[in-house]
């Protein structure tokens, strides 16, 4: 009878091992091979698995989307490291932002085109497929017109005698660069070479172009209200320098930066002395007094004592000035 039992045991196993390989003969290609009808130079695919047909099809489309957008955050991440020396923080944000608009955009036009039931688990199978052409299409529109922007701005930039505006149109034209750099990493990502268009006008040169611009701007520092700490003069001051303009004379400079410091203190609270501050800053023509932009940053310290809570807040002014005015006196260029 063991003999017998055996016999049996083993010959059920060989039906069950069978019959999945019954199925697994039966399930289509595409459940882990390359459709013959989608192949990869000209479409994206994604496969998804669920006990309905909807939670398949759910995970189909995020199977894609995942694999579109990390493809596109590697390539990203790679041209802005190779291209951008400075401000790489920055600049990865940007496009960050730029190539997510831009993925659920192209990912817009995913369908799914394969379903399939394994009859053995009953589980649900799907393929969902995004169309190389359709989805790049777009992608080239936009990049030629991005790439129009620029020659535009650069051609502003390059007949404009006011250095302001010209080093504004040339941070135009960088703004659409950085923008441009989505696209492009999303279309490299549908592109089966993974070229995408080439931009005409390297970033690299328009940064360039900018800080040559920006070295022969004039400007002198003025201190218009100092809080009380003179410190804030050579704040100011170096703050001028970190943003790439050197500090002229009175009588050199074509441009004032006015600068004003308030704090307030706020007294004791929860065992700490409390400072509350703005720092604002005005671009003042010297020669006709009109005021090329302004902006104000509000900022708190605390300290265990009212001195110390004063001080850090002058290091919170350096912070700000070697981090925030550059981009402030670039955009009153711009505006």
């Amino acid at each position: 009878m063991s003999v017998v039992r055996t016999f049996l045991n083993v010959f059920f196993a060989v039906l069950i091992l069978l019959s999945s390989a019954c199925v697994m003969a039966g399930a289509p290609t595409w459940i882990a091979g390359e459709p013959a009808e989608y192949p990869n130079e000209q479409y994206l695919i994604g496969r998804g698995v669920g006990a309905t047909e909807a939670e398949a099809q759910n995970r189909a489309r995020g199977d894609l989307a995942t694999i579109f957008e990390v493809r596109v955050a590697v390539t990203t991440e790679n041209r802005t490291t190779i291209a951008q020396s400075g401000k790489k923080a920055q600049v990865d944000k940007l496009a960050t932002q730029q190539v997510s608009a831009k993925t659920d955009k192209v990912l817009s036009g995913v369908t799914v085109a394969k379903l399939w039931r394994d009859p053995q688990t009953q589980d649900f199978h799907a393929l969902a497929v995004l169309s190389r052409d359709q989805a790049g299409a777009g992608l080239r529109e936009e990049l030629l017109k991005i790439d129009e922007e620029v020659r535009q701005r650069m051609a502003a930039a390059e007949i404009s005698a006011d250095p302001l505006l010209k080093v504004g149109a040339l941070s135009q034209a960088l703004a659409a660069s950085v923008r441009r750099d989505g696209f492009q990493a999303s279309l490299r990502v549908v592109d089966p070479s993974g070229r995408g268009i080439e931009a005409p006008v390297a970033r690299a040169s328009i940064q360039a172009g900018i800080d040559e611009v920006l070295k022969k701007i004039r400007i002198t520092p003025e201190v218009a209200a100092d809080a009380g700490r003179q410190e804030f003069s050579s704040l100011l001051k170096g703050g001028l320098a970190a943003a790439g303009f050197l500090a002229s004379d009175q009588a050199a400079a074509e441009l004032v930066l006015v600068g004003k410091l308030v704090l307030t203190d706020l007294g004791r609270q929860a065992n700490w002395n409390w400072v509350r501050g703005t720092v604002e800053v005005a671009l003042v023509e010297k020669a006709s007094g009109r005021v090329r932009g302004s902006k104000t940053w509000p900022f708190k310290a605390s300290a265990q004592d009212a001195e110390t809570a004063r001080s850090r807040a002058l290091i919170e002014v350096e912070r700000l000035f070697r981090q925030e005015l550059r981009p402030a006196i670039i955009s009153f260029a711009a505006s």
